[in-house]
């Protein structure tokens, strides 16, 4: 018997109280409250949110960073499940990336050389790499925990899903804070940001999602 065999027998056999699927949503809902109470009660939005909205700058970050939580979000749901195929889910996290890029691209197109640099290096770098990972933490557990209820194959990157599926959440919040609105400052800081989350949970996973 093949060793994807004998798991998908196990996991057939073993008793389930509740499934990957629903504890991933539970989980889901109880990361984006925890997340939301934290930003709220702590962070809140920047101080010309009124105008900011009126920004497409500003409103294509959340394009990004939601597409970023609902890509990772789909292979988290498949990666706890052993022998499930991850490619096509896997190949949708391309779409964040391609995103920013085009972003990046035609705000390379329309500004001025000369101010590129300052707007990579923004104003807030700082707090962005504060933030984000900071923001991450409850989700981070809420959907390590929830993971505890799939088996697997490589626990590590499912650790590493998680990570990415809580900063995307996380720079959701961030970005209504977040007075760079350039996407030269987003695909420079977002992703150091998001990095540490990631490594953190790819960590945890390893030692968390074992069995």
């Amino acid at each position: 018997m093949k060793t994807k065999d004998l798991i998908k027998l196990l996991s057939q056999d073993a008793p389930v109280r509740i499934s990957l699927n629903q504890a991933l949503a539970h989980s889901a809902i109880a990361a984006t409250i925890m997340a939301g109470t934290v930003f709220f009660g702590f962070i809140g939005f920047r101080a010309d949110i009124d105008t900011a909205v009126e920004s497409v700058r500003f409103l294509f970050k959340f394009v990004i960073t939601i597409a970023l939580a609902i890509t990772a979000g789909m292979v988290l749901f498949r990666i706890g499940r052993p022998g499930a195929s991850l490619r096509l889910c896997a190949r949708a996290l391309c779409l964040p990336v391609i995103l920013i890029a085009g972003a990046v691209s035609l705000e390379l197109l329309v500004m001025p050389s000369a101010t590129w640099g300052a707007r990579m290096i923004g104003h807030n770098a700082t707090l962005c790499l504060t933030i984000i990972p900071s923001l991450s933490a409850f989700p981070l557990a809420c959907f390590l925990h929830a993971m505890r209820h799939g088996a697997p194959e490589r626990p590590g990157l499912a650790g590493a899903v998680a990570g990415l599926v809580s900063s995307g959440l996380a720079a959701t919040f961030y970005a209504a804070n977040c007075n760079d609105d350039s996407p030269l400052f987003v695909i420079l800081w977002y992703p150091l940001a998001i990095a540490p989350v990631c490594a953190v949970g790819a960590l945890l996973g390893r030692k968390m999602l074992k069995w």
